[in-house]
């Protein structure tokens, strides 16, 4: 039997995709198996979000390509278009495959390519291997055009997966025992737009929470100037739509906010976030940050923090800014490694600080978990620590807090 193996780089969005591609594999009758084992054919899914994540996956593919030449190497993901010539110019490359032909890496080659090219919407599922909740991809592409990132390049134009596809996917992932589905694009907020003229996204969460034996619903990420009333009011009235947003700020400065080209300023994206605690019980209010943006003085990055702590986040993902070829940004100077770093690791301690504050909210207080089988995370995106079968939802009452982590006993 024939083997395939895949690597996926990145984003939620590029693991879903991953898992269509397996099921793809499977169909044509192959068997997976670990990429160090050797394969027949390997998929690499890259991403392109940062310098370092191209260099990584350039990396592991000249590894794969000398220690496996016989195998047939595949490169798709984001830097299989930004970076095409520097995959095709690697030994023992034999595709690259870029974004709008994604759903073709699967194919048996031997066929003749069809006339028309697959949508990145035929990348459908049945299951996600591996993991107890379940990425539902929606969206792809993305309008904003920021001025630090490529993605708009790479994946095109926001668009958006009809809703009915969308909804016979969940009913499969839910008969497959996922409890809870985390809905994913590039730009979720924009779900729909291209359909009916304005955002179908609190239309389609209404629709999911309908899909019999779902436990939970949440969503990957949303810009906060995408958060409808109707959105937040199906959130509140809701218990299985997860009372957790994940808001990217990227800084709290309104001058380094406008230099990156983000749809809000520091008073609107607070404001978004006192409209959900005004309707939601302590919601989750997740972020990311880039620190180091060409530009950012010391009192830009005070003004991103002194952001972070009045939006109360229970998590900050904070990284660097990374310049990348072909944006607007990377014509601007960069800032040196050692700011950069230094801005990192202090943005790093806040985000620990507002973590366990946070956390020790839920002291003595009831919880639902999803058990994983390294831990769990609650309906508020806090990581948890609970007895329980993996992939099962607990109601626990925390009894301790550890390192922002929650710990506690079934109630």
């Amino acid at each position: 039997m024939k083997t395939f193996a895949l690597l996926t780089f990145g984003c939620k969005v590029n693991q879903h995709e991953s898992q269509a591609l397996r099921e793809r594999f499977e169909a044509r009758g192959l068997a997976e198996v670990p990429a160090e084992g050797g394969a027949d054919v390997v998929v690499v899914n890259t991403c392109t979000v940062t310098e370092t994540a191209t260099a990584e996956a350039r990396r592991v593919v000249r590894r794969l390509a000398r220690r496996f030449p016989w195998s047939q190497i595949a490169v798709t993901g984001c830097a299989a278009d930004s970076h095409r010539a520097e995959f095709l110019g690697i030994p023992g490359v034999r595709r690259v495959v870029g974004h709008d032909r994604k759903a073709s890496v699967a194919d048996d080659p031997r066929l003749a390519p069809a006339d028309t090219a697959p949508s990145i919407f035929d990348l459908t599922i049945s299951r996600f291997d591996g993991h107890a909740r379940a990425f539902l991809k929606v969206e792809d592409g993305c309008d904003l055009n920021c001025s630090f990132c490529i993605i708009p390049r790479v994946r095109g134009t926001a668009a958006s997966r009809p809703m009915e596809s969308a909804v016979e996917e969940a009913r499969r992932l839910v008969a497959s025992g996922h409890r809870e589905i985390v809905l994913t694009g590039v730009h979720l907020g924009s779900y729909g737009k291209d359909l009916a003229g304005r955002s179908l996204l609190p239309d389609l969460a209404e629709r999911l929470l309908a899909v019999a034996g779902l436990g939970r619903l949440r969503l990957s990420s949303i810009e906060a100037n995408e958060v409808s009333d109707a959105l937040l009011d199906l959130m509140a009235a809701e218990p299985r739509f997860c009372p957790h947003l994940h808001l990217p700020l990227q800084s709290g400065d309104e001058e380094i906010l406008r230099a990156m080209r983000r749809r809000y300023n520091p008073r609107q994206f607070l404001a978004a976030c006192d409209r959900a605690k005004e309707r939601i019980p302590d919601p989750g209010l997740t972020t990311d940050v880039i620190v180091g943006f060409p530009g950012e003085t010391e009192r830009h990055f005070e003004n991103t923090v002194e952001v972070c702590r009045r939006a109360g986040f229970s998590r900050i993902h904070p990284f660097p800014y990374s310049r990348r070829r072909g944006t607007d940004a990377a014509l601007l100077p960069d800032l040196p490694h050692r700011v950069k770093k230094d801005r990192l690791h202090r943005l790093e301690r806040t985000a620990a600080e507002l973590t366990g504050a946070y956390a020790r909210k839920f002291l003595g207080r009831e919880v639902e978990v999803l058990v994983e089988r390294d831990g769990g995370y609650t309906e508020r995106y806090l990581r948890a620590r609970v007895p329980g079968r993996p992939g099962s939802i607990v109601r626990a009452r925390v009894e301790r807090v550890v390192d922002g982590e929650v710990h506690g006993t079934p109630a």
